[in-house]
């Protein structure tokens, strides 16, 4: 985007080699659908603040609009979503899942989502259908891997002990199912690291560092270990495992941490900046995608990649 304001127009970068060198990208022609910091403003429901790829060629600008690309770019266009809002997506085995959440709050920006239904569609195409038993109260995130799906979070602020956990084929091909959440309401992240290993990081919040306990089910949902506890700020915005068994975890507001013996232990990369004021009032962004390939990207701030593992970092200029 070209300034913070809400409704600014959205710039996009591309690579093709990992993040090392950024080039210009056609963008969807959305404004920025985000909080601006002095405030709400009024979010536009064609705006987008993220972006998400299946392949080369299909790929969603989202939140709380939806405009998708079929052409790798080339071209955007507007996705209906009847007045709905999109703030998740995920994609697995040719299919993307969303939620398309209704507001339960009237004014500028939809604080309170009241309730939620996950729709599918073939990645290659524009065709979304509910996917049965997929709905709730709230605004649930996803994760998604090996054809299943998973929605998760808590409830609506009036009932903010009330959590959801749903799994069911991304597809839509099976009736989706309730499952029991190990932890109780508070700052809430998942990942799937296959179709039944499951990831889950809950902190209760109100301590500055707020307790993160994370959790690891290997039968997708249905039983629960915890492994760790990790004092992360605010919680935690991200956990995931590679392949070969590297565990990342990142705080909401501050740095990441790793660990390659199952959570026993957990360094933070010097390189990688932890402070509380990185992210200038938004979220922390981190994935390793490989075993070895990753990334870490501030709200407003810098981008850092590494190519083996974490073990080192990279600070990357985009522009």
């Amino acid at each position: 985007m070209n300034d913070c304001a809400t409704g600014a127009a959205i710039e996009a970068r591309a690579t093709v080699d990992g993040g090392q060198h950024w080039a210009h990208a056609t963008a969807p022609p959305a404004p920025w659908g985000g909080v601006a910091p002095n405030g709400p403003g009024n979010v536009p429901l064609d705006g987008v603040t993220r972006v998400l790829f299946a392949n080369a060629e299909d790929g969603w600008a989202y939140g709380p609009g939806l405009w998708a690309t079929h052409d790798g770019g080339v071209s955007w266009h507007e996705v209906s979503t009847h007045r709905h809002v999109v703030y998740s997506m995920a994609v697995t085995s040719g299919y993307a899942v969303a939620t398309f959440d209704t507001c339960g709050s009237v004014g500028p920006y939809c604080y309170a989502p009241a309730t939620f239904a996950v729709e599918t569609t073939p990645v290659h195409r524009d065709a979304w259908r509910p996917a049965p038993g997929a709905a709730g109260e709230g605004a649930p995130a996803l994760t998604a891997a090996g054809g299943t799906a998973y929605a998760y979070g808590a409830g609506t602020p009036s009932f903010p002990g009330q959590l959801t956990l749903l799994a069911g084929p991304a597809n839509g091909s099976r009736h989706w199912h309730s499952l029991a959440m190990p932890c109780p309401a508070g700052a809430i992240t998942a990942s799937a690291a296959s179709a039944s290993h499951l990831l889950l990081a809950c902190a209760l919040l109100g301590e500055h560092p707020a307790t993160t306990r994370l959790y690891q089910s290997a039968d997708g949902g249905v039983h629960w270990k915890q492994f760790a506890t990790r004092p992360l700020f605010d919680g935690a915005s991200v956990i995931e495992e590679t392949p070969n068994g590297t565990l990342l975890a990142g705080g909401i507001y501050n740095g990441i941490e790793l660990s390659r013996d199952g959570g026993r232990t957990w360094a933070q990369p010097a390189s990688v900046d932890d402070s509380n004021s990185i992210q200038g009032g938004g979220y922390l962004a981190a994935a390793l995608v490989t075993n070895d390939d990753g990334y870490v990207v501030s709200y407003l701030g810098p981008l850092w990649i590494t190519g083996d593992g974490g073990r080192s970092w990279q600070r990357i200029p985009v522009r």
